[in-house]
């Protein structure tokens, strides 16, 4: 990738500021590795089983490898009920949003967050 194909097909960064997306860069080494970045491990986040039996209840604790790239949020609460049918228990995933650690439960009636 190239400052001309970065300016010639007016490619940016960017990123959500509140409840809108604001462009937050335009240097076209930042665009590309942002594209390289958004690529690693296939665009999948990596996310582990940190403890199969939490809290000695048989519950289940997901740890995603934050590289810099939040989880969806909303995609996050709508898959964490999937699991929870396979594991048949409570569901904790931590991961970082907003520059903080959070775990997000899935007790099978509703998702709850807590920052740590």
């Amino acid at each position: 990738m190239t400052r001309d194909l970065v300016d010639k097909l007016d490619m940016y960064v960017f990123q959500k500021q509140g409840n809108d997306w604001k462009v937050s860069d335009k240097e076209w080494e930042n665009v590309r590795d942002q594209l390289v970045t958004s690529r690693v491990n296939g665009g999948h986040p990596v996310i582990m089983v940190k403890d199969g039996d939490y809290s000695r209840n048989g519950e289940i604790f997901l740890q995603h490898h934050y590289e810099g790239m939040e989880l969806d949020v909303k995609y996050l609460e709508k898959t964490l009920p999937h699991i929870y049918a396979l594991w048949g228990r409570n569901v904790h995933l931590q991961t970082v949003i907003d520059k903080r650690e959070v775990v997000f439960t899935y007790n099978g009636k509703k998702c709850v967050r807590r920052f740590l």
